[in-house]
């Protein structure tokens, strides 16, 4: 007997209403947002890979993991909220999706492999993550709203090429297909030949994934990084491990996390802006919100004294360097690492940096009175990459 036939259609729609209901309910409470995308085993393997470590989010998939060992596919038959939005929003019931190829298991195991070399390429194309990213677009902060688009791309894809995203593409489903497999093959000799195809397919995807990561890892070496959040991996790491959930944004209550839309490999993953507000030292929400360890959770005493970037002056913008009343930055610095002294000709005075005590929290940025370009701005640590 299938797993689908084992309970009445009227109790399975019944079942994935409750967990939809359940997962909105997690993804929106900031409290419980980074359990939910944990419980896929996907981010928590690939995110513990890339991070070399493994935490207590990182063991919420593991239960998850178990159930769909005994029943395959029990997660997407009945707990999946994306892919019960699909199934919701699907012209039609189809079979075309048979004559795809089995895409996700290539990305399954290049994202594997990649994150073996702290790069789990497609990390990001979870569909826990993709739901959460919507979450946090639609009913948090406009800082997340770029994180919510990939869901609705997703159900279009589903209208035009019914249940092709669930069966051939998506990277969780493939990995409770190959664990069904695995489970099936125990019970049921494989033929040697067929065992070393799988074997030989295996091995060039891992191949695949590690050349990936090693390939953005030295792009990423070559351009300057901008701005990660308290405690981010290395940038050649962080872009891979992040799954772009849009939890940091929003969680953060200065809003100073936003969406990258500049860079081709950290698209979409949270850099750190001062334009407004800065990054409060009484506060390490992102770390404890990241599903995926990219953003370690660091204690607060810990999170100050992480270096997230150094202050640079600019004095001929400065207005205090130039005679005005103005000491905006040194009033507003957390950590007393800005201070007045006389300036090189004796005839004035302007703002100097303490080294060592900077963190790059933003705060004399946020807070600089210039306009338009301020006179005082954090920039990436030298070999932050």
């Amino acid at each position: 007997m299938s797993e689908n036939t084992k309970f009445p259609v009227w109790a399975r729609r019944i079942g994935r209403w409750l967990a939809l209901a359940a997962a909105v309910a997690l993804g929106l409470s900031p409290q419980t947002a980074v359990w939910f995308p944990s419980l896929s085993p996907h981010i928590a393997l690939g995110g513990a890979l890339a991070a070399k470590t493994a935490s207590v989010v990182t063991l919420v998939g593991l239960p998850v993991l178990v159930l769909v060992l005994i029943w395959p596919r029990w997660f997407c038959h009945h707990a999946c909220p994306t892919g019960f939005l699909q199934d919701l929003f699907s012209r039609r019931k189809a079979a075309e999706w048979r004559r795809w190829p089995p895409i996700g298991k290539w990305l399954l195991v290049i994202t594997l492999g990649g994150a073996a070399l702290g790069y789990p390429v497609f990390l990001w194309l979870d569909p826990l993550a993709i739901f959460n990213g919507f979450l946090n677009a639609a009913w948090h902060k406009p800082v997340t709203l770029a994180a919510g688009a990939l869901l609705p791309v997703v159900l279009v894809f589903n209208f035009f090429l019914p249940k092709v995203w669930c069966q051939r593409i998506c990277p969780l489903g493939a990995m409770q297909e190959l664990l069904a497999l695995a489970r099936r093959h125990k019970r049921t000799p494989v033929p040697v030949p067929h065992q070393k195809r799988l074997a030989r397919r295996a091995f060039i995807g891992v191949c695949a994934g590690a050349a990936g990561a090693v390939l953005v890892q030295k792009a990423s070496g070559r351009t300057a990084p901008p701005l990660r959040p308290p405690g981010a991996l290395p940038e050649a790491d962080f872009t891979g491990a992040c799954v772009r959930c849009g939890n940091c944004g929003a969680v953060c209550p200065s809003q100073v996390i936003h969406q990258d839309l500049k860079s081709v490999a950290g698209l979409l993953a949270p850099v750190l802006r001062y334009d407004k507000d800065y990054c409060r030292e009484n506060c390490n929400r992102c770390g404890q919100a990241c599903p995926s360890g990219a953003i370690a959770r660091l204690p607060l005493a810990e999170k100050e004294a992480r270096l997230i970037g150094v202050a640079k002056i600019d004095l001929d913008a400065c207005a205090l360097a130039n005679g005005e009343e103005c000491t905006a930055c040194i009033r507003s610095c957390p950590f007393e690492a800005l201070v007045v002294v006389e300036n090189a000709e004796h005839t004035g005075s302007e703002p100097r940096l303490i080294q060592g005590r900077c963190n790059g929290c933003g705060a004399c940025e946020s807070v600089c009175p210039v306009w338009p370009k301020v006179a005082i701005r954090v920039a990436p640590l030298p070999g932050q990459s």
